[in-house]
């Protein structure tokens, strides 16, 4: 088992890094530390985490003067090597002592599953729950009275251990076929035990239900959809198209008792996470916690297809199927895994920027309001973050309003309140994806004259990536008005896909999308959708269109600061000194800080000879 768990260390070091939504919780930890109580927003008593004993924990290191951070990822990465040794306890609970080498399957295979070793060391309490359902599971085979200390844990890690308990009450009550009393009582000990967390949760936060709860929950049709498609990429990936749990039902009865038990707490709570819609977090979180049960089914259904076979037969056939059983456990998942994770590393990356680079430029006590709330509220303590999808905001989570008639989304966070956050009026918005709006709570946004009135964008010139401007929308006018959605969604709808096709660089293709959603809006237009248009038109060379629309865009607001960034270039490639100083006055007013970045760039085009040409 020893090389199980070294493969697991490996693949663990090569996908390092932290979570995003692991610094949600770090920003209570640290809100606590410094004596402002466990809160995201200093004054604001809500409960945006679902991990309260992983929270506690990391309290308590904190206290010791111990780096919690490091030890968030240390202490997953130990648990996730010990739910591999759980794997192999467990599944020689199922096999006896003659077929003791079909209890190794399972643990390799939960030691070479990426999934287990992304999330491990990734800051959040996926390992430690996954752990505690894996032990409650192998407690509840042996008979052990410790299984209503360790379903305790496993609620206050997070509140799914009370579904981790009522599952092992079904499949006691379904295999016993009669009152489940050794399962019953121990998850009334948890419960009791759990009183004092609950009593805490109600006086503090005013609720038992964390507020992500309110924020993630629905019931739609997409809400389950979402869930099934979550649940068809663990089988694909895990679950071998569904055969490792088909093939165990063929043999239902022939099972020992332990293999049915592991077959039932498998598949109901995957039935669990369909119907709670998966995860927002694709890389299998939800499923972590039967990897181990998983695994067992698939080395019980080969024993099974083996088992009629003389023993050394029997250990050939264990041999030669295991090793095509460990490579597709490891292959099928690894270009999805890797993606997210380059993808989750650069993105946390971007949110340092982001945060930095608005502090730097504002040394006010500024608010933001963000659909990403976690590396970016992180490296802001102190600032009031409005959550956009509500994680940590209970009016938005609790009083969404209606979901908005033909918009599309992918975003499994669809709660949102434009008005009362545009009441709220926040010193800036941000998009989780620039300028464009992306997630429902944002693109709501761009339905609101008071929106599109009252704040204009502002950007910073990327210190990763020089050629990419990362946005914040600030708060230029005072918010006042009727706060009602007055602008089509159609226009919304046109105005991303012009950006997504922008971001293919399908310029003509943009522009028909442009023009489509400017047919579509009603005036004032969106100065943004404007202003993408007199982009795509500069980068097919069309400078007569696109000129005149930069001049429109100031004549409607002088605040727009790429109108005045392109008409400065525009001002220095044709030899007008007097019309760039005063595009450059403007610059140095609403972004100073690129101003020396912006000469720069157009020096170093000149020296390049570009000179003769346009912009």
């Amino acid at each position: 088992m020893i090389p199980a768990i070294l493969i697991y260390a490996y693949l663990a070091h090569q996908l390092n890094f932290i979570q995003d939504d692991a610094y949600i919780s770090y920003r209570y930890v640290a809100n606590f530390l410094n004596g402002d109580g466990l809160v995201y927003n200093i004054g604001q008593r809500i409960e945006g985490f679902t991990n309260f004993g992983w929270v506690v924990y990391l309290i308590l290191l904190g206290r010791l003067g111990i780096d919690f951070l490091l030890f968030s990822q240390i202490t997953g990465f130990i648990l996730g090597g010990g739910f591999i040794i759980l794997a192999f306890l467990t599944a020689r609970e199922v096999f006896d002592e003659r077929e003791r080498y079909f209890a190794l399957l399972p643990a390799y295979l939960v030691g070479v599953n990426v999934s287990l070793a992304y999330w491990s060391p990734a800051g959040l309490e996926t390992a430690a729950f996954a752990f505690m359902a894996a032990l409650s599971f192998y407690l509840y085979l042996r008979r052990s009275r410790a299984l209503a200390a360790s379903l305790a844990l496993a609620v206050w890690i997070r509140p799914e251990g009370a579904v981790v308990a009522g599952i092992l009450i079904v499949v006691e009550a379904i295999l016993k076929r009669g009152i489940p009393r050794y399962t019953l009582l121990s998850s009334l000990l948890a419960l009791v035990s759990s009183l004092p967390l609950v009593a805490f949760k109600i006086f503090y936060y005013g609720s038992v239900f964390p507020n992500p709860f309110f924020a993630k929950t629905g019931w739609h049709v997409e809400h389950l959809s979402s869930g099934l498609e979550y649940a068809g990429r663990f089988m694909a990936h895990y679950g071998f198209y569904g055969i490792g749990f088909i093939l165990p039902l063929v043999f239902f009865r022939k099972l020992p008792a332990a293999a049915r038990a592991a077959w039932l707490f498998t598949v109901l709570y995957c039935l669990y996470v369909i119907l709670i819609g998966g995860d927002v977090l694709k890389v299998h979180r939800f499923f972590i916690p039967v990897f181990g049960t998983a695994a067992i089914l698939a080395s019980v259904s080969l024993w099974h297809l083996a088992c009629k076979l003389r023993a050394r037969t029997r250990m050939l056939v264990l041999l030669v199927v295991s090793l095509p059983l460990l490579v597709l456990t490891y292959v099928l998942p690894k270009s999805f895994v890797r993606q997210y994770n380059r993808l989750e590393i650069f993105f946390t990356k971007k949110m340092t920027t982001q945060s930095s680079l608005l502090k730097a430029s504002d040394s006010t006590n500024f608010s933001v309001a963000i659909a990403t709330i976690g590396r970016f509220g992180y490296e802001l303590l102190g600032h009031d973050i409005i959550d956009l999808v509500g994680l940590t905001d209970s009016t938005i989570a609790r009083h969404s309003e209606e979901p908005i008639p033909g918009m599309e989304t992918t975003w499994k966070e669809r709660k949102h309140n434009s008005g009362y956050l545009l009441r709220r009026a926040p010193d800036y918005i941000m998009f989780s994806t620039g300028i464009k709006p992306s997630a429902p709570a944002e693109r709501a946004l761009l339905l609101y004259p008071e929106f599109l009135r009252s704040y204009r964008a502002v950007g910073w010139i990327s210190p990763m990536n020089p050629g990419v401007t990362l946005y914040a929308f600030k708060r230029v006018r005072d918010v006042t008005g009727d706060f009602r959605p007055t602008y089509p969604v159609a226009y919304v709808e046109n105005f991303k896909a012009g950006l997504d096709a922008y971001g293919r660089r399908d310029h003509r293709k943009a522009l028909e999308y442009f023009n489509r959603a400017l047919q579509i809006s009603p005036q004032p237009y969106n100065l943004y959708l404007l202003y993408g248009k007199a982009f795509s038109h500069m980068v097919l060379q069309q400078h007569d269109i696109a000129r005149p629309i930069l001049h429109y865009l100031l004549e409607q607001d002088s605040l727009v600061f790429e109108a005045h960034r392109d008409l400065y270039l525009y001002a220095l490639y044709d030899g007008k000194p007097e019309e760039a100083a005063l595009h450059l006055r403007w610059l140095e007013k609403l972004i100073p800080w690129d101003v020396e970045k912006i000469k720069a760039d157009f020096a170093r085009r000149v020296l390049e000879g570009r000179s003769g040409q346009q912009p």
